[in-house]
């Protein structure tokens, strides 16, 4: 074996402190975003808030972004001390989506690998699951390479918290359990594949042991570790539950004229500006350097954080409006009938990245005069007929619903019996897809509905 060093021309997506503290900002729900401004005005001296309409203009911005670059080297320690300290006090508020957010970025530099797991970590339900499969997210994004989205999954279900972005409750243990040194680990995946939790949660111990050939102390140290497990990643996680208070991003409200428009949620959000007491200073001869950079860096600061509250506002709104001008029937009837609408819809009309859209609707909410929903309910997989129409999955699942709820209770339809009803309508799904859908509107099997 023989070492040796080469050079390797690469192209590489490096991203800015700006960049990503917009990309911060554009996931946060209304909610966060007024901590985040109130965290903000509490760091930084140079950030000022009025609730009028005094905001700092494009010009001005503009200019002190030029004023604070020049010059900017050789900025003290107490710079960085402040900035490790900003740094610890951020990771104590993160959200769980920033954390994972924060991880993907560490694990992979790669721009489609940070795609797919923006996607991943996107599309995840409130416990923490991923519905989709390999493949469906494959046609979402239209990548060919199904390796990628295995190789991002597995990477991102082995984030903190452990057992994120799995399927089911199942591999949720089994990821938690694979990073345990436990002697006892193979048996407790053992009791888990071999879908003994049935026995585990009725404590029978004694039959569970002789089913699978093993003593009864085993078997009580390898429920004792299961039972230490998570099977909800994100119960620690989670410092706001939404189904307590829920304040929408976006109203869809009806003008003098009787049409639809859409306006953002501006409760609490101050007017801000740069402090013109700090901005004299800066151009006093007798400043000294280190105040000088401290200063310079602080409207850096200030300005890009200006800049990224706007264009999530501007990003906020024009996906609105996609969507009012899109579900016109929706808004304008009394059923709740959808147009199939992807991310990749959205982003081409808006010429933005699907990425951008997917962060900006995450955990968001838009009230309209049909009730609240969140932004993702919009956004639907499709299905196809026979006669190329698209029927959206919001649709079909309205559909299941009733038709599970007409059944006969004695004899329950099972998912096989369902998928030939649609099939009989020219709607083809398969039978994994309507095992979906049942589950994420919480319907039992129907060996559990007689």
């Amino acid at each position: 074996m023989h070492l040796n060093t080469s050079r390797i021309q690469a192209q590489k997506a490096i991203y800015s402190l700006s960049l990503e503290k917009s990309i911060a900002i554009l996931i946060l729900p209304h909610t966060e975003l007024v901590i985040s401004i109130e965290q903000e005005l509490q760091e930084n001296p140079l950030l000022e808030a009025e609730f009028e309409d005094s905001q700092v203009n494009i010009e001005q911005m503009n200019a002190l972004v030029n004023l604070s670059s020049s010059n900017s080297q050789g900025q003290g320690s107490a710079i960085e001390e402040e900035r490790e300290f900003e740094s610890s006090s951020m990771a104590n508020m993160m959200t769980l989506e920033n954390y994972l957010f924060q991880q993907l970025y560490w694990e992979f530099s790669d721009p489609e690998k940070r795609k797919i797991g923006e996607f991943i970590i996107g599309n995840l339900d409130k416990d923490g699951f991923l519905l989709l499969t390999c493949e469906e997210i494959a046609e979402a994004l239209n990548i060919t390479c199904i390796s990628n989205i295995k190789d991002v999954l597995n990477a991102i279900q082995n984030f903190e918290p452990l057992g994120i972005a799995t399927g089911n409750l199942k591999e949720c243990l089994i990821v938690q359990l694979q990073s345990r040194q436990s002697p006892l680990r193979d048996l407790a995946i053992r009791i888990i594949e071999e879908e003994c939790l049935f026995e585990v949660g009725n404590k029978r111990y004694a039959a569970l042991a002789k089913k699978l050939c093993v003593s009864l102390q085993e078997v009580n140290e390898a429920v004792n570790l299961i039972t230490s497990l998570e099977p909800k990643p994100v119960r620690n996680y989670s410092p706001i539950d939404p189904t307590i208070y829920v304040e929408p991003d976006i109203y869809v409200r009806k003008n003098e004229e009787g049409k639809f428009i859409i306006e953002t949620n501006k409760s609490g959000l101050p007017a801000l500006r740069i402090s013109q007491l700090y901005r004299n200073t800066l151009n006093q001869p007798n400043i000294s350097n280190e105040d000088r950079n401290f200063i310079k860096e602080r409207i850096t600061r200030a300005v890009n954080f200006i800049r990224s509250l706007s264009q999530r506002g501007e990003t906020l709104t024009a996906i609105g409006r996609y969507i009012l001008e899109s579900q016109k029937e929706f808004f304008n009837s009394e059923d709740s009938t959808l147009i199939p609408m992807t991310l990749k819809d959205v982003a081409v009309r808006l010429e933005r990245c699907e990425s951008t859209i997917s962060r900006a609707i995450s955990n968001k909410y838009i009230d309209t005069p049909q009730g609240l929903f969140p932004l993702k309910f919009f956004f639907s997989n499709n299905a196809s007929r026979q006669d190329d129409e698209n029927v959206s999955a919001h649709n079909v699942k309205q559909e299941l619903a009733q038709l599970i709820e007409e059944e006969n209770k004695q004899s329950p339809l099972s998912d096989q019996a369902i998928q030939t009803y649609f099939n009989s309508k020219g709607l083809h799904l398969a039978r994994r897809t309507i095992t979906k859908y049942r589950q994420t509107l919480h319907i039992p099997a129907s060996h559990l509905r007689k």
